[in-house]
């Protein structure tokens, strides 16, 4: 539909009112835009004028920044002028200080010494040293000259004055004039002199406590300490430790902690030569010894000289340790410490400054001839306990070892708790090693042969049932083992004689290896501290011990195998027992069960035997042997009945006897038994339970019980098939079996 005319001039209307309103809007734009226009234009012609200026500003600028320059320049130079003489005057005025000071000291210097004060003396020279290389040349030359002379004759006073002192002994003067020597500028020869003095004095003190306690001609005093050489050389250390405590404090006050060091040196040169010379002394007065020219009489000595060896070892370590400790705490308090290392002799160490000792190589020495005469010694030491001293008591039925064991130990632990003392690593590895293969060698073969010689007799022994026998009137049960063919005591009487003592003796020997490790062990970590200067090679000794498990193993072994062939000994008594076994039916009916109940087939008289040398052997045997045995027993008799089970018949009353029989013996063997040997009856019991199944469905119950069967599938099957009242193919059998 067209719209009205009325629409369209509504509508027109509309659009020219709209017209008019945006013809005032821009009106309104115009305006403003003219109204900015002017304004800006304004700034800039403004701006252009400010532009035109800049120039002229600028070189204004520069005109007063160059007078500025200028009169900063002018200022500088009269402050510099005005620096230099401030410091011309300041020269001046030190100069002017310095010419009094002299003139002061030449006045008073020689006055000093006129009256032998040295310290004052001293005092004034050391000022004139401060202050001589800054004076020009020709300056007041009386006064220099009056000093430098003044220096020369005090300096050669305190020399003279010194010598005297040393030469008189005279400890204060020395002390006095040694204090003089660093202000003179002498500081060097002062420390030297000093150096000088202590080390004879300390020369002189120790010859005399060397005498003392030795004796010129190397006889041995009435009066003499168990260890006189040891005492000789502590004594000598005990000396420079008291030197050390009496004069550190000086010297360093006086010298300087770096001419202390030097004091150090000095005092460890005149070590070597005191401790060289009792060591020489210790070693030439006991030569037959380290020569190894000794005879078993004379074993007590060479046990003397081991033992002060050890000491003389060991104290000089410790000395060592301290007076490396004591220069290192010097080192510590010097500033300058490149200078110091920079300036050290070769060979010194920058640490302490400290070289390596000629006493320290000496005693090195002396350890490496103290372990050769350590191990004949503890070789020859062993041998003759377990050969001419190995002694049995037949009166003491308590006494289960011989002497052998005590004794032999007892020198292997001396000789190593010796070598610890010597506080030398290397040379207790070496002696650890010695005992290690004594212990594998000699003592080894010792107990073997001692077990292999009286096994023999103790077999013979063992024939008669009565020996068996623990007599009950407090008697020893080996007495009569102990007699001859006459009825007469065997002599001599050792282990080599009694196998009971042999393994005793083995046994013990076990358990005094743990001690002897556990005791070293102690001992070392006493004298070998963690953090010590060998805890590098603590590691060594820690592999050296471990042999001795590695001995025990073997001993272990040894004792094991001898257990087998003493129940082979005393099996002679209970095999016997064993034979009914073999010809017992076990397929037997509900009466004959019964009788079985009461005549017991041979469980009983079994245990008895075993009973009887169970009580034997608990008797003559240490605990842990006689455990052993028994556990051996219980698995061989275990095995014995198993064999004889596998190739029998059963009904189901045989299999009632056959469990009642197999746990009879497992009670008794529980019973007597300190350790759980139960598991050694597990077959059996397995066995028993098979042959007391009544039906299939029992077996199927039985085997599906999630269990591990120590039996075979074989030997399961064969053991059903042997009941003859057990209603099952072999098919259904071994199906049922666990595979």
């Amino acid at each position: 539909m067209a719209p009205s005319m009325e629409a369209v001039e509504a509508e027109l209307i509309s659009l020219q009112a709209e017209e008019q309103d945006l013809d005032l809007e821009l009106d309104k734009l115009y305006s403003k835009a003219a109204h900015l226009c002017q304004s800006e234009s304004r700034s800039l012609a403004f701006l252009g004028e400010q532009h035109k200026q800049v120039p002229g500003a600028i070189r204004k600028l520069q005109e007063t920044l160059q007078q500025t320059s200028g009169v900063a320049d002018e200022l500088s130079f009269r402050v510099r002028k005005l620096d230099v003489v401030c410091s011309r005057v300041f020269d001046a005025l030190k100069l002017v200080d310095d010419l009094l000071e002299l003139r002061e000291c030449s006045d008073q210097v020689m006055k000093a010494i006129t009256s032998e004060d040295f310290e004052q003396a001293a005092r004034f020279v050391s000022r004139f040293r401060a202050c001589q290389d800054s004076l020009p040349p020709g300056t007041d030359d009386a006064t220099v000259r009056t000093l430098t002379e003044a220096e020369r004759q005090l300096s050669a006073i305190v020399r003279r004055r010194f010598e005297a002192a040393m030469a008189a002994k005279d400890t204060a003067g020395v002390s006095r004039f040694a204090k003089l020597f660093h202000p003179l500028g002498l500081a060097s020869e002062g420390v030297q002199k000093y150096v000088e003095f202590i080390q004879r004095s300390l020369a002189e003190k120790a010859s005399m406590d060397i005498k003392r306690q030795l004796g010129s001609a190397g006889a041995k005093r009435a009066d003499q300490g168990p260890a006189p050489y040891a005492e000789a050389l502590t004594s000598v250390f005990v000396a420079i430790a008291d030197i050390v405590q009496e004069h550190q404090q000086a010297v360093e006050q006086e010298f300087g902690p770096e001419n202390f060091v030097v004091v150090v040196r000095g005092l460890l040169d005149e070590a070597d030569v005191q401790g060289i010379k009792v060591i020489d002394k210790f070693s030439k007065d006991n030569s037959k010894v380290f020569s190894q020219q000794f005879a078993n009489s004379e074993m007590r000595d060479v046990g003397a000289v081991l033992e002060e060896t050890a000491m003389i070892t060991q104290r000089v370590q410790q000395f060592n340790a301290y007076i490396h400790s004591v220069a290192r705490n010097v080192v510590d308090l010097i500033e300058d410490k490149a200078s110091f290392v920079s300036n050290l002799p070769v060979g010194h160490c920058p640490h302490d400054g400290l070289p390596d000792t000629k006493l320290l190589h000496r005693v090195q020495e002396l350890v490496s001839s103290y372990v050769l005469v350590e191990q004949n010694f503890l070789l020859q030491s062993v041998e003759k306990a377990v050969t001419e001293t190995d002694c049995l008591d037949p009166d003491d039925p308590d006494a289960f070892t011989t002497t052998l064991i005590d004794e032999a130990f007892y020198i292997m632990q001396e000789s190593m708790m010796r070598s610890v003392t010597t506080c030398d690593i290397n040379a207790v590895c070496a002696v650890v090693n010695n005992v290690n293969a004594a212990i594998v060698g000699e003592l080894r073969q010792a107990l073997a042969s001692n077990l292999a010689d009286s096994r023999r007799v103790y077999s013979n022994w063992l024939t008669h049932p009565k020996n068996l026998v623990v007599p009950k009137n407090g008697e020893h049960p080996l007495a009569s083992l102990f007699l001859d063919q006459d009825g007469k005591l065997r002599s001599p009487l050792t282990a080599a004689l009694s196998w009971p003592h042999s393994m005793n003796n083995l046994q013990q020997c076990l358990e005094n290896l743990d001690k002897l490790k556990e005791t070293v062990e102690e001992a070392f970590d006493e004298y070998f501290p963690g953090e010590g200067p060998d805890k590098d090679k603590h590691e060594m000794f820690r592999h050296c011990i471990a042999a001795l498990a590695a001995s025990k193993a073997d001993l272990e072994a040894l004792h094991s195998s001898q257990c087998k062939d003493g129940l082979n000994i005393l099996k002679i008594h209970l095999r016997p027992m064993l034979e009914p076994l073999d010809k017992l039916d076990y397929n037997i009916s509900e009466a004959q069960y019964a009788d079985f109940q009461v005549n017991d087939p041979f469980a009983k008289a079994f245990n008895a035997q075993a009973d009887v040398i169970h009580q034997h052997i608990k008797a003559v045997l240490n605990a842990s042997s006689a455990e052993e045995i028994m556990q051996q027993m219980a698995e061989q008799t275990c095995r014995r009945i198993e064999k004889a089970a596998l190739s029998k018949h059963f009904s189901l009353f045989g299999a009632l006897q056959f469990e009642s029989d197999v746990r009879a013996i497992c009670s008794f063997f529980t019973s007597v038994s300190e350790q759980a040997l139960r598991h050694k009856f597990a077959r059996l019991f397995e066995m028993s339970s098979l042959l007391n199944l009544e039906s299939l469905d029992e077996l199927r119950e039985l085997c599906s019980d999630l269990r591990t069967w120590r039996l075979t599938s074989d030997e399961m099957q064969k053991l059903l098939q042997s009941r003859v009242d057990f209603e099952a193919t072999e098919d259904q059998i071994n199906y049922l079996l666990p595979k």
